[in-house]
């Protein structure tokens, strides 16, 4: 396994795409909400329109999949990244709420087809043992968007408006598109189903079964990710904590450390070797911010969410696409977000109620429990699997 390179120049070209795409969405993440509300947009709608990525995203899940296994994941990916630059060059140039909308579902379509094919692409351009590697380095790029991109993003609303931007934002994405151009796929990639490229087919053409339970699993965990990540700070207004906003720094320090380690092991050891100790892990995370109320537990939280939902998450992910026949690794990707995709837009709505309802503290212990859950269905899962095995 050690001598298996991980680095050669397609990876290095993904991972520059991925990085390029990542810090381009991310810039203007933030700025969703407060660009519909002063273009006259009530907050309810500003909040829609925020989260119209991740809805759009969802509803294109079940195609995306098969489209990147018949269509050709050189093609689709460049269609996805140029689809992000022209939407955030729209949203810069129409200073208009309804094109707003239009613009926001079309980077959303984009999402979904662009996770799929990049991580299907990752697994074919490095070498099976290092799947996990591979998947860990590219989830690195996504932990250094959501640290840096929301901070430049603001600053640059700041100085140049809403729409300067969004113009920057374009002028990355389309960064991001001529190298998806350039980039060249192996022959292996470009493997096409024995349908002749027609998006007919039974449910199970769509869904890769093996995945099911591993995106179950990592749904779980970005419940208590995307609940932490939407509440913290008010938490942090709640019980009086300065210090709150740096649970995103220590967040992303720790996944950034943790996630290119946690994918030599899992090539190394598999699965559970990383996700049963790391879900642990994070689970502790939540329990110290729910009963230490001071920064400490905040700091806590951060640093365990980082270390153990970013590792946890990465080796769930390689598992999806280890191993998958070159002709159905699209479905497999496609197939394991679609419980982060759920569970990332229903998380904050139940968060938002026990938030309400009984405090802080019930808060993340209902982030625990989400963890938990998680944790004891890839425990059983595994069992299962070992038992038809035998």
């Amino acid at each position: 396994m050690g001598s298996a390179k991980l680095w050669n120049t397609r990876f290095a070209q993904l991972f520059c795409i991925e990085a390029t795409l990542q810090f381009g969405l991310y810039l203007t993440r933030p700025l969703i909400a407060g660009y519909a509300v002063s273009l006259g947009a009530s907050l309810t709608l500003a909040g829609f329109l925020a989260g119209l990525l991740a809805a759009a995203a969802l509803a294109a899940r079940p195609a995306s999949g098969i489209v990147a296994d018949r269509l050709g994941k050189k093609n689709l990916l460049s269609v996805s990244c140029g689809l992000f630059a022209v939407s955030a060059l729209g949203c810069a140039l129409f200073r208009s709420i309804p094109l707003m909308a239009l613009f926001l579902t079309l980077q959303g379509f984009a999402f979904a087809f662009k996770s799929t094919v990049v991580v299907s692409l990752a697994s074919l351009v490095v070498p099976e043992e290092r799947v996990g590697s591979g998947v860990g380095w590219l989830g690195v790029a996504y932990t250094i968007a959501c640290a840096l991109g929301p901070a430049f993003g603001s600053l640059v609303g700041d100085m140049a408006g809403y729409a300067g931007a969004f113009a920057t934002s374009g002028a990355l994405l389309s960064a991001g598109f001529v190298m998806a151009v350039l980039f060249k796929t192996p022959p292996a990639a470009e493997v096409r189903a024995s349908s002749g490229g027609r998006l007919r087919g039974k449910p199970s053409d769509w869904l890769y079964g093996p995945a099911l339970p591993l995106s179950a699993v990592a749904g779980l965990l970005m419940v208590a990710q995307g609940v932490t990540s939407s509440f913290v700070l008010v938490v942090g207004e709640m019980r009086g904590i300065e210090g709150a906003p740096l649970y995103f720094l220590l967040y992303s320090l720790a996944t950034a450390t943790a996630r290119p380690l946690a994918g030599r092991i899992s090539d190394a050891r598999g699965v559970h070797a990383v996700a049963v100790p790391m879900m642990m892990l994070a689970a502790f995370g939540m329990l110290a911010a729910a009963f230490v109320d001071s920064f400490a537990g905040i700091a806590a939280a951060g640093v365990c969410m980082g270390a153990g939902q970013g590792s946890a998450y990465c080796a769930l992910q390689a598992e999806s696409v280890r191993g998958v026949s070159k002709d159905r690794v699209g479905r497999a990707a496609n197939t394991f977000y679609l419980g982060p995709d759920l569970c990332m837009g229903l998380g904050p709505v139940l968060g938002g109620f026990v938030l309400q309802a009984a405090g802080a503290a019930a808060l993340f212990l209902f982030n625990a429990t989400a963890v938990l859950t998680g944790l004891g269905l890839l425990v059983v899962c595994g069992r299962r699997r070992a038992d038809s095995a035998s």
